[in-house]
């Protein structure tokens, strides 16, 4: 997870905006210049929320669901989005070493 984001809600609530990267699959031919990683931005609220701050930098299993949303801005045309929004926070033991 990359580029935190916290912020309070209308209703009050914490919402944190994140990038995910996740690996990029390779598709046809190699080209010279590759991408491996792609973000994908990911949503979380309330108590997934403040969990991904208090874990922020540590490896974690998110569970969610992908969802498009849709944005104008200023009477300009609408473009969608995927985005993940998370309905589980488990901090993982992955990379850590076991003592």
């Amino acid at each position: 997870m990359d580029d935190i984001h916290d912020r309070w809600m209308p209703d009050g609530s914490l919402a944190v905006i994140a990038s995910l990267i996740v690996e990029r699959p390779h598709l046809g031919q190699k080209r010279g210049v590759m991408i491996n990683e792609q973000p994908m931005p990911l949503r979380a609220q309330g108590e997934q929320a403040e969990a991904l701050i208090k874990l922020q930098g540590k490896v974690v299993l998110i569970k969610g669901e992908l969802r498009r949303r849709y944005y104008s801005r200023d009477g300009q045309q609408r473009w969608g989005q995927v985005e993940i929004w998370v309905s589980q926070v488990i901090p993982s033991n992955l990379g850590e070493k076991n003592e």
